[in-house]
């Protein structure tokens, strides 16, 4: 069990911790949640003992055995990655050495009984450590995390940052600590890499405390979330989502005690000023001062939701095809990763790029923004089509002398300063915050500022590689719904499942250098491919190839079928909650009522937003219904 007890961290320029405490129990899966420069990392460390605080107590059960993925990419080393990962039980490597000059000296001296009695408690103590199975169980994790077998020998040192970061997860995993501290642990993964790690932390018995921006993986993968909000710990219970409902109703109740304790406060001083100087008030004015003194102020609530309603320049419309390649055969030195690639992408599509690291997604993308040439072939793009390329390198191009707001301003020509601070703002960049110059942001407002610059001039294709990396959740929200409403085409990469199936409505398999394109986003890729792969294994039988296959569909069918009736129940269900809605908002009775009107507009919202989801959904099953 690890307890914080009424800490308090402060930096030079902001207190993080204010008298704040939190209990994380063993086995509780705890998501900390919070924006950028909340104190999350910070936090962990304070946890793990490496951070100290200026007041307060952080008391850690004895024996706990913590295991850390810190975000800081892990320099290179000449020991094979397999080495690299079993370097989590270093007694292992010094028993096999200590071992083998046993047995060495065994071989000269057969009969030296010293010896012997030497090695059968080695050997004990070598099984005890389950030695014999760790290089197996560290092969299957590494398996897990995208390497090949042939790779397990390669020097650390040869592997990009990514695959490193995978080597260290790798032998935390391995370790099987009692508490798992894991900082933006997808950062790094592909979404094949991303998806094994939640079902590893599936099975996983320990406590684990992570930092993720990712929606879906907190939700798959937590219990509890602990939010950093006004320097304070809040623990909710649940997943993301879960957390996300109760927090908008605790914000709903904290801004209402707010605006009631408010007013109160207005009239008891209004009061005070109005009869500060009649002595037949004096013992009312003095006790009406003392009120207001012993009060207990209620803070004002942080805003979650985004207001700002942001649009980007149009870049007018496009032809009907934007690009295509046609024949292209894309190789470098050794490898080829390209072969007779054919793609033609039309205007208003949004297509996101999935496959393993190393199948090609990047150079994809490369090939598209002109940044690496194809060997043979062609690519032809439409009539006068503008693109704009988004990569995480292109956080170098920001100069760092500059402001946020002249960086904006220098490449939107002729706009007033109002219309930037307010594109700004429409990227949380709001108040003074845009005369902060760009050196001493984080590498998250960094990411938004770099993708705020590039829309500022209109495309008619933009290309984006991992555009959300290192942004906080409510940064996600912005740029989700900015390409959501963009009406140009893109083509993106991106492991952040919640982003794909928000953005985009088209996606690309690439494997093995050829492409499978689904026109759906990544839930129906997800659901297409597991379809295809149902389909394969209930083939495996040939003499009972086409009842299978029959069945197979019979079921899907089926299945399908009565999640349409579900789907078509709910929706009605939801036009009477939503008609209930509006009759409270309409209400003339209610015309006075601030509270309750506001929480029939959100519970409207919340409802709409479900109705549409339902309804995109029975559209995706009635097409699919029609396929078979």
């Amino acid at each position: 069990m690890i307890s914080l007890e009424g800490i308090v961290k402060e930096f030079p320029d902001k207190r993080l911790f204010d008298n704040t405490s939190l209990t994380v129990k063993p086995g509780m899966r705890v998501g900390l949640v919070g924006p950028n420069g909340s104190g999350k990392t910070t936090l962990l460390r304070i946890m793990m003992g490496d951070e100290t605080v200026e007041s307060g107590n952080v008391l850690v059960d004895k024996g706990t055995v913590i295991g850390y993925l810190p975000q800081d990419i892990i320099p290179g080393s000449t020991r094979t990655i397999l080495e690299e990962v079993m370097q989590a039980y270093p007694e292992v490597a010094r028993l096999e050495e200590e071992i083998h000059r046993t047995t060495t000296s065994l071989s000269d001296q057969p009969d030296d009984q010293h010896l012997m009695n030497k090695l059968s408690r080695l050997q004990q103590e070598y099984e005890r450590l389950e030695g014999w199975s760790l290089e197996d169980r560290a092969a299957r994790i590494l398996a897990g995390l995208g390497f090949t077998a042939d790779q397990f020998h390669r020097p650390l040192e040869v592997f990009s940052g990514g695959w490193r970061m995978r080597v260290v997860l790798a032998g935390i995993l391995l370790l099987e600590p009692d508490m798992l501290f894991l900082d933006e642990p997808t950062n790094h993964l592909d979404l094949d890499a991303t998806i094994w790690l939640e079902a590893f932390l599936a099975g996983w018995n320990g406590g684990l405390v992570m930092i993720s921006h990712d929606r879906q993986f907190l939700n798959q993968s937590v219990s509890h979330i602990v939010e950093i909000d006004q320097s304070q710990l809040m623990l909710y219970t649940g997943n993301y989502d879960q957390f996300t409902a109760r927090k908008q109703l605790r914000v709903e109740q904290q801004t209402a005690a707010y605006r009631n304790q408010q007013r109160k406060i207005a009239a008891t001083e209004r009061f005070i000023e109005r009869f500060r100087y009649k002595n037949t008030k004096a013992t009312q004015v003095q006790s009406r001062v003392k009120q207001l003194e012993k009060m207990e102020l209620v803070a004002e609530p942080t805003q979650t939701v985004h207001k700002f309603k942001l649009t980007i320049p149009d870049p007018g419309r496009a032809p009907l095809k934007v690009a295509q390649l046609v024949a292209v055969d894309k190789q470098y030195p050794k490898v080829q990763v390209y072969q007779q690639l054919n793609l033609t992408i039309e205007r208003g599509q949004k297509i996101g790029l999935v496959g393993r690291n190393g199948a090609g997604k990047s150079t994809l993308l490369k090939i598209l923004a002109g940044e690496t040439s194809i060997t043979s072939g062609s690519l032809k793009f439409g009539d006068q089509v503008k693109r704009a390329y988004f990569a995480q390198h292109q956080l170098e191009i920001l100069d760092p002398e500059k402001t946020v707001f002249d960086t904006i301003q220098e490449a939107a020509g002729d706009w007033s300063i109002s219309q930037v601070r307010g594109y700004l703002g429409g990227f949380l960049f709001p108040g003074d915050t845009v005369d902060k110059l760009v050196k001493v942001l984080s590498g998250g407002e960094k990411s938004r500022l770099a993708l705020a610059r590039m829309l500022v001039e209109p495309a008619h294709l933009l290309l984006l590689d991992e555009p959300t990396n290192h942004l906080d959740m409510l940064s996600r929200d912005v740029i989700e719904r900015v390409l959501t409403d963009y009406q140009g085409t893109l083509v993106c990469i991106s492991h952040d499942r919640h982003f794909l199936n928000t953005v985009t409505n088209h996606t690309i398999d690439i494997k093995d250098g050829g492409i499978t394109v689904y026109p759906g986003n990544y839930e129906y890729y997800h659901w297409k491919v597991n379809r295809q792969e149902t389909e394969k294994v209930a083939t495996v039988d040939r003499t009972d190839t086409a009842k299978q296959r029959r069945e197979a569909d019979r079921k899907l069918r089926r299945r399908l079928e009565n999640e349409l009736k579900k789907r078509q129940r709910q929706t009605a269900e939801l036009e009477t909650e939503i008609a209930a809605q509006v009759a409270i908002i309409e209400d003339e009775r209610n015309a006075s009522d601030y509270q309750v009107i506001q929480a029939a507009i959100n519970e409207q919202k919340r409802l709409e937003n479900t109705y549409l989801e339902y309804l995109e959904r029975i559209e995706t099953i009635r097409q699919s219904l029609g396929d078979r």
